[in-house]
């Protein structure tokens, strides 16, 4: 998000591991925000290591420290909360897994198949009513497959991350689904703008309104086409173990078509062969520098 702006974002230590302490930190962070004269604060929850394969105990946790933040933000001032907006990230897979006929919309009715699917609308439901009692407003972005050179690989999440890392690792890449399989992905400075642009939109409505937008690329492509594509742009096939970890919780198909504020759907401008180069740009100047 920092480089769709020109304005810094307020950066705040939070100690993650100790919920207590994570509370303190964030009630610090938030009462360090609200003493901005600015017409419009701005709070963006992208938290959370959990997974679709996350033990629901991780999960709840949480869930209770985004909850205790939600309590945070209502026991401000009204003054403080009316020039609120609030985003949370939420997942098109945790959504709609166990949907069936995709091509899915903002219509069409949660289907969770996992515990971290449960969880995430759990979330979006808490901030729902609490932005209706407290008078902000908030945006939820159901995103699709984010990847980008910023993504975090420790979470055991980014298979377009770990395919690229193995041209530069020389290690194989485990896939544990078909090949047929069909995700849309999203390049991470494309969801930036797109949730930048929802935010600078969503408070401008009323007080109390909560929008959500699935926010991705509105094209699928398969696992097989992915691994197609890395081959044209590395001209070698990347090295691929088939049949290997856990699948719980993935779904086949998870095309999707946004039906709210579709106009924002242009900023999405980066091609898969564009994402898949930059990513192996990055991770060759990361092994450069010794980070691998």
């Amino acid at each position: 998000m920092a480089r769709t702006r020109d304005d810094a974002p307020l950066t705040a230590p939070i100690r993650w591991a100790d919920a207590d302490r994570a509370r303190d930190d964030l009630a610090a962070g938030m009462r360090e925000l609200v003493s901005s004269d600015a017409n419009r604060i701005e709070v963006y929850w992208c938290a959370g290591r959990g997974v679709t394969s996350s033990a629901p105990s991780q999960l709840d946790a949480e869930f209770d420290t985004f909850d205790a933040f939600l309590r945070l933000l209502l026991a401000l001032p009204e003054v403080d909360r009316s020039r609120l907006a609030v985003f949370l990230a939420s997942s098109v897979g945790g959504a709609y897994a166990a949907a069936p006929l995709p091509p899915f919309t903002e219509a069409t009715p949660p289907a969770p198949s996992s515990a971290y699917g449960r969880t995430k609308l759990r979330m979006e439901a808490a901030l729902a009513e609490a932005t209706l009692a407290g008078g902000w407003r908030s945006f939820v972005a159901r995103i699709t497959n984010l990847y980008g050179p910023g993504q975090d690989l420790a979470k055991g999440q980014g298979l377009l991350s770990v395919i690229v890392a193995s041209y530069v690792t020389h290690r194989p890449v485990s896939i544990y689904v078909s090949l047929d399989t069909l995700r849309d992905y999203i390049y991470e400075d494309d969801c930036a703008r797109v949730v930048d642009a929802a935010m600078l939109r969503v408070a401008a409505e009323p007080a109390g309104t909560i929008v959500t937008k699935i926010v991705g690329a509105m094209t699928a492509q398969s696992i097989g086409a992915i691994l197609g594509e890395n081959t044209k742009l590395r001209r070698r096939r990347p090295r691929v173990i088939l049949g290997q970890g856990d699948p719980r919780g993935q779904a086949n198909d998870l095309r999707v078509r946004s039906e709210v504020w579709t106009d924002l759907d242009a900023l999405v401008r980066t091609t898969i062969p564009e994402g898949l180069n930059n990513l192996y740009l990055a991770q060759l100047a990361e092994l450069g520098r010794g980070s691998r």
